[in-house]
């Protein structure tokens, strides 16, 4: 599923849809060889631009709303500050940002190469307000740092963040894969099992599950090829020990924990009049268990006399 890119015209004090306000994955189409300007970075006059001004953290890493950094955004705004620097000498480009977080190997060098460059870096308070207007035939910039912020510009680049793929809720739904609240496919536990997913068989790998780098997506993806081929070269996978046990002379057939099944584990036997349960499926979440309103259904090695019991022999 992958992921898609934060919309900017959302939230109109970016300013996007002015002109030469532009998204960083536009600016790539921009400088592209085979892109509208032949790579050549101009404006919409086909001028070149004299002052550029890249914003960082564009829909991300924000107080209530998408509180997650996109990662992979700081190095590719210093990336785009580097081309500019090299196709335009004369440019003054400046860098709005709040950390720069060049955690990645080589990222450091690369970020303080920028700088050495003489991009300019100037931190803003990500929690203030930050404008992009219209300033006659240019742009302005207006925000908050140590200080306020005023700056001209003639292209604002903006680094919008990576947000969850408009697909992955249905795809979850399908495949019983559960989301995180940022919206990204929820691993299995974060250390011990972070490429497994609830559903047995099924794995994560690259943005699906957050947003990261190439070398982190193809990192994680061979370690998803790797824990697959084991299931296929030993022809068999373990399943859950712990599942529902139905007690069919209790059961009424109300099909209620059918309901609430999140593993389609649950079906009706027509002939019986009561529910089954296919221990494949069954993860022994316990859910059916403290729906059920006859008290028919139980876990297996959690059933209630051993459950007492063990209180009994504490107490």
């Amino acid at each position: 599923t992958g992921y898609d890119i934060f919309d900017p015209s959302t939230e109109p004090q970016y300013g996007y849809g002015l002109p030469n306000v532009i998204t960083g994955l536009e600016f790539e189409r921009l400088i592209n060889a085979s892109g509208p300007t032949g790579g050549k970075v101009l404006l919409e006059n086909g001028e070149y631009p004299r002052k550029v001004v890249l914003i960082q953290c564009v829909g991300s890493r924000e107080i209530g709303g998408r509180e997650y950094c996109s990662r992979f955004c700081c190095m590719y705004t210093a990336k785009h500050a580097h081309l500019i620097g090299e196709k335009i000498p004369d440019a003054e480009v400046t860098v709005l940002y709040t950390d720069v977080r060049a955690f990645g190997k080589g990222f450091e060098e690369f970020y303080n190469r920028v700088k050495g460059e003489g991009i300019n870096y100037v931190w803003r308070d990500l929690d203030k307000p930050i404008e992009v207007k219209q300033n006659g035939d240019g742009l302005k910039v207006i925000a908050e740092g140590i200080g306020p912020i005023e700056l001209d510009a003639d292209m604002v680049i903006l680094a919008a963040a990576a947000v969850p793929s408009s697909g992955a809720k249905e795809i979850g739904n399908i495949l019983k894969i559960p989301q995180s609240p940022d919206g990204f496919f929820l691993e299995s536990h974060p250390k011990l099992r972070p490429i497994d997913t609830a559903s047995d068989g099924i794995f994560l790998a690259g943005c699906c599950q957050s947003p990261k780098d190439i070398p982190d997506s193809v990192a994680q993806a061979c370690g998803a090829a790797a824990r697959a081929a084991i299931s296929l070269f030993r022809g068999k996978v373990p399943i859950e020990p712990i599942s529902s046990w139905i007690n069919e002379e209790v059961c009424s057939g109300c099909r209620m924990c059918e309901e609430v099944c999140a593993y389609g584990a649950l079906a009706f036997d027509e002939q019986k009049g009561v529910m089954t349960v296919n221990e494949v499926l069954c993860k022994g979440c316990g859910s059916c268990n403290s729906t059920c309103p006859s008290g028919a259904i139980s876990m297996k090695h959690y059933k209630d006399a051993q459950i007492f019991a063990q209180i009994e022999a504490v107490v």
